[in-house]
């Protein structure tokens, strides 16, 4: 009490300051502090800062902290030409004309000539240049062995010491040779950081004889990294690479599953998902007829494409069983996107721009990626659906049997089904199907893109065509089987879990490692296969970094296998 007593009677009240509310921070004599006057706006866009912390430097911190503190405020001032826009003002403010509007020619002399007026205001900001200038002068040895932290950072791994010298060297001849000033040397020697290529490319060490090699503790950060956040590593796994805990397969699961509760996991969903899926970048998809579609404006876009990459993100950090991407009972919407499906969401979170988790999404026909705007537009035409695009994508994203690409003659429906001549789209792919060649394939295809027909070329569900005849979203094998609208065709997937495991365990392992899937990864797919649909993602991804694949380096003259 006698403390907070000491500190209350110490602290300037607020009413000694402005009186204006609206300017907690008036800016110094001897400009015009009118509010929203010319020079009041000038120094806040021009000058920008002032420091008005003396209470808090005298009487609440001491020490080290102060030490900081008066180095964090060097570091602003120091950053960007702040004495000479002051001076600037000054100089405007008395209406006069100098040789140099610049702080580092207002020596002793230049000061001495200035008006009376200008002198007292000029001489405490030199006084303040000049401690600044020399505090930047002292942090200069500090800049270079900064710089050399970042190289270790971009580079992913810890510097050699020849590299380290390299760099050293490279700093000291711009500085000699070229007569660069000490900030465009540093400007140098970050650049050439990010123009190598061990910045540039993911480089690893790779043996030079057939056997596998290892990889490295900071190796195996950097893949791991890549592989979740599809950036460089943190602190963390870079301390658990130096320190050799990846190696460890305990704690390397526990930095994964660190890493796919981290909000930076949400790029996982992005690149992944969304690489896998065929959402990636939909952001800035242009396939879509504006005529004909005029509701679907960027804001909209822009909501589908966080939807898809909400809804995988949410699986992935929430240890959500894997087969929930294909029945998930919820989906991500805003309003403009809510007003876009036709659904009605009261909550009030959902009057902001931001997603919003809705849940019970199967009651309106959301919920999984069969119901995503962004994939059902993906795969439409720009006038019309495709249930050939849609079938397609199933057989081709999610089953992982693609048929043959179509006969040169198989030929094309009419882009808009406004000119369809009054057969609704089923009755063309039936007359098209007539052809033998073009037959075989769309057996397979038609029954998987057809429920989804309850939808619009912009994702939108419907019952009805443009033209008011109904929609018939019934899929139908060539035994008669068929399937009813998205649910059905999601009861159908969930039929063939284990040819949903196997691809995207196959997707999972080409992406992890960045190249084809061999036919000596057949044993990794089989072994993340039968972890089945009730198995996390983050289960699946441990598999992956605790395989041989994931830890060890081909030999150099090592065939494919």
């Amino acid at each position: 009490r006698a403390g907070i007593a000491e500190y209350a009677s110490l602290l300037p009240p607020n009413s000694h300051g402005e009186a204006n509310p609206a300017d907690k921070d008036p800016i110094p004599q001897p400009f015009d502090n009118t509010y929203n006057g010319a020079e009041h706006d000038a120094f806040i866009l021009k000058v920008k800062y002032q420091r008005a912390d003396d209470f808090f430097a005298r009487n609440m911190v001491d020490g080290a902290a102060r030490e900081r503190l008066n180095q964090a405020w060097n570091d602003l001032f120091g950053s960007w030409p702040y004495h000479d826009a002051y001076l600037g003002m000054l100089v405007d403010h008395y209406g006069l004309t100098l040789k140099s509007r610049r702080m580092e020619d207002m020596d002793t002399t230049a000061i001495a000539a200035l008006p009376a007026e200008l002198r007292p205001c000029v001489v405490p900001i030199r006084a303040h240049y000049e401690q600044v200038m020399k505090a930047q002068k002292l942090a200069e040895p500090g800049h270079v062995e900064q710089a050399l932290a970042f190289a270790s950072r971009a580079w992913r791994r810890p510097l050699t010491l020849q590299e380290k010298e390299k760099l050293r060297a490279f700093y000291e001849k711009a500085r000699t040779t070229l007569a660069l000033d000490h900030q465009d040397a540093i400007r140098a020697v970050l650049a050439r950081v990010l123009m190598s290529p061990a910045f540039l490319y993911r480089t690893e060490t790779v043996a030079a004889t057939t056997a596998e090699k290892p990889l490295s503790g900071a190796e195996t950060a950097s893949r791991l990294s890549f592989f979740l956040w599809s950036s460089i590593p943190d602190d963390e796994l870079r301390r658990a690479g130096s320190a050799g805990e990846l190696a460890i397969p305990a704690k390397l699961n526990a930095q994964v599953k660190r890493m796919m509760a981290d909000p930076k996991a949400r790029r996982f969903a992005t690149e992944f998902f969304g690489q896998w899926l065929g959402f990636y970048g939909f952001d800035r998809y242009a396939g879509v007829d504006p005529v004909r579609f005029p509701e679907f404006t960027e804001e909209v876009k822009s909501a589908m494409y966080d939807e898809a990459v909400s809804t995988f993100e949410y699986i992935v950090r929430n240890n959500r069983p894997v087969m929930e991407f294909i029945d998930a009972d919820y989906t991500f919407v805003n309003q403009p996107l809510a007003k876009f499906y036709g659904l009605k969401v009261t909550d009030d979170k959902a009057s902001a721009d931001t997603m919003f988790k809705v849940e019970g999404a199967r009651a309106f026909n959301r919920g999984g990626v069969l119901r995503l705007g962004s994939v059902l537009t993906a795969t439409s035409a720009p006038l019309r659906t495709s249930p050939v695009k849609r079938g397609d994508w199933v057989l081709r994203r999610l089953l992982g049997t693609p048929t043959p690409p179509p006969p040169a003659d198989a030929g094309t429906l009419p882009a808009d089904d406004h000119s369809f001549e009054g057969l609704t789209l089923r009755e063309k792919l039936t007359q098209h199907k007539r052809n033998a060649t073009c037959a075989g394939c769309h057996v397979r295809i038609d029954p998987l893109g057809f429920p989804l027909e309850g939808f619009d070329a912009v994702g939108r569900s419907r019952s009805v065509y443009a033209d008011g005849k109904a929609v018939d979203d019934t899929g139908e094998f060539p035994g008669k089987s068929t399937l009813k609208g998205a649910a059905g065709l999601v009861s159908y997937l969930r039929t063939q879990d284990a040819q949903v495991m196997k691809t995207l365990s196959r997707k999972m392992i080409g992406y992890a490692l960045g190249r084809t899937v061999l036919a000596s990864d057949q044993p990794l797919i089989d072994d993340m296969t039968k972890l089945g649909g009730s198995a996390t993602f983050p289960d699946l991804v441990a598999k992956v970094v605790a395989s041989r694949q994931f830890r060890n380096h081909l030999g150099e003259n090592e065939g494919v296998r």
